[in-house]
């Protein structure tokens, strides 16, 4: 249920402020910029790993309009993003068009009179709305503001066609993208398919999950049963959730876990059958679902974090993500 806390100048200024639960989200007329602050992407993150945790959702709002959303966790004075570092590859709030600077300077003032102490905000892009408006409206106000890069994701801007991304690529990389091509077609009879319909994709995990614990060692610790049941709470909570499959002789050789939202699709992880290495089946499975995502005119590519050669090979650029921590002092 929604609750107003407050429109007065000494809470949110001129701005009503009301408590929102995961479900009544989904009601704002918002743009949501990124998949990890989805109200389906929050709600698997709290069902898999913080079953007990009380989520402090605030919206604001001036002349019934949502200007914007804070979605937070508030412990011991500290508040913080909802959603964990581990499984969410960069947070943020979420501000409407053009009203980010109103939304972040109601938003200190609110939190300073809940009495709230710090914020601890990571991961952060660096054209968050965290870093772009609340991180100046902090500094405008005094507050001690700590910023340090911990990590960086690659992405990669996606031309109207395969031949212009190829064409965008180094020699060497083009090279071996078609070379790679070449043997897998002329090797064996392969297929590149991509699965969005969200009962396709919840039936197609088990599938994925062979793959992911089969071709590296880390990754099958990684995929513990809480991570496989928080992977399929992801495929029944948010729309955009893809699963591309390269099949190799009616099987099943690699696959990519992807979400698509606002004209990007988000690489969230892979896996690749180990005995059919010899035919790179697993960087195959990446190109043809960056040539799928050309084809389905999306206008980015993100791998997100980690600093894996391929992304740099396959036309990455490094975008830096950030932690920051402001102090209400």
């Amino acid at each position: 249920m929604r609750r107003a806390d407050s429109a007065n100048p000494s809470t949110g200024g001129d701005y009503a402020v009301t408590a929102e639960t995961l479900e009544s989200l989904s009601g704002l007329d918002l743009s949501w910029p990124f998949p990890f602050v989805l109200p389906g992407w929050m709600r698997a993150w709290r069902e898999a790993f913080a079953p007990q945790a009380e989520f402090w959702i605030r919206s604001f709002q001036n002349a019934g309009a949502v200007v914007g959303v804070a979605p937070l966790l508030v412990e011991n004075r500290t508040a913080r993003l909802i959603g964990g570092p581990d499984v969410c590859d960069h947070l943020d709030l979420v501000a409407a068009a053009g009203r980010s600077g109103d939304f972040c300077r109601a938003l200190l003032r609110y939190l300073k009179t809940e009495g709230v102490a710090r914020l601890e905000m990571n991961p952060i892009r660096p054209d968050s709305v965290i870093m772009a408006a609340l991180v100046p409206a902090a500094r405008e106000k005094g507050y001690p503001v700590a910023i340090g890069e911990e990590d960086l994701l690659f992405e990669v801007e996606l031309p109207g066609s395969w031949e212009e991304y190829l064409q965008a690529l180094s020699g060497k990389q083009r090279h071996e993208v078609r070379r790679k091509l070449r043997r897998l077609e002329n090797s064996s009879a392969a297929g590149f398919r991509v699965l969005e319909d969200s009962a396709a994709v919840r039936a197609a995990m088990d599938d994925f999950f062979v793959l992911f614990r089969q071709n590296r060692q880390d990754k099958a610790a990684f995929m513990s049963d809480r991570m496989e049941s928080y992977f399929r709470l992801l495929a029944e909570y948010v729309p955009g959730m893809r699963i591309g499959f390269l099949d190799v002789d009616g099987t099943p050789a690699a696959g990519v876990l992807c979400c698509d939202h606002d004209g990007t699709r988000y690489l969230y992880n892979s896996g690749y059958d180990n005995n059919l290495a010899p035919l790179s089946v697993g960087i195959l499975c990446k190109i043809l679902s960056i040539r799928e995502s050309i084809v389905r005119g999306l206008r980015r590519y993100d791998f997100l974090k980690g600093n894996e050669a391929y992304k740099r090979q396959l036309g990455g650029r490094p975008v830096p993500i950030h932690n920051c921590r402001i102090d209400l002092v």
